[in-house]
């Protein structure tokens, strides 16, 4: 009953292209970093701020999911990561891009994933919670991050860092457009 939900089918699909948008970043990050000549202690600041961006909004979520719906969340989180990969592909010569970049990782895994957990929340209540839960884990992180990670290893070589990063903005684009054309405003949780 619940998977026959449009708006429950478009976000398990946005999430698939979200976890796919970030493949690249997980596999090839570092190595992107170290050969356009930053150092290695450069490369793990980089890391740490991306997981303070994300700490900093999971503290600024009650704020935001009181003021915002779920769905304006998510669909901020997606445009962020459009943004995000381009910019990692393209501006890696400048340090000042790379740190704002790296700061939308607040909004494009922290956010997205507090309003996603959130809504699986409240679409599979009591006993089926484990199994949304398990559903998201399972399109998203799973089926979606292997398929990042597999496109991303099979592209860097060929057509270049900058392409392959312009790949997951592609998929964070499939993903934003598949959940605003299938969760419509004032549908779902709020």
């Amino acid at each position: 009953e619940t998977l026959r939900r449009p708006e429950v089918r478009a976000l398990l699909g946005a999430c698939f292209f979200m976890s796919a948008a970030h493949g690249a970043l997980y596999v090839f990050y570092s190595i992107h970093l170290v050969d356009h000549g930053y150092g290695k202690a450069l490369v793990g600041w980089m890391w740490t701020l991306g997981v303070l961006a994300e700490i900093v909004v999971f503290l600024f979520m009650p704020r935001l999911m009181r003021r915002y719906t779920l769905r304006a969340i998510l669909l901020f989180a997606f445009a962020a990561a459009v943004l995000r990969f381009v910019l990692i592909g393209w501006g890696v010569d400048s340090l000042a891009v790379l740190v704002f970049a790296q700061l939308l990782h607040g909004a494009t895994f922290g956010a997205y994933h507090a309003a996603a957990i959130a809504a699986v929340n409240l679409w599979f209540p009591g006993k089926l919670q484990s199994r949304g839960q398990a559903l998201y884990g399972s399109i998203s992180f799973g089926a979606g991050g292997m398929l990042g990670g597999l496109l991303s290893g099979l592209t860097w070589d060929v057509i270049g860092p900058a392409w392959t990063y312009t790949v997951g903005s592609l998929f964070a684009l499939a993903g934003l457009l598949w959940l605003y054309r299938g969760w419509h405003p004032g549908v779902g949780p709020n």
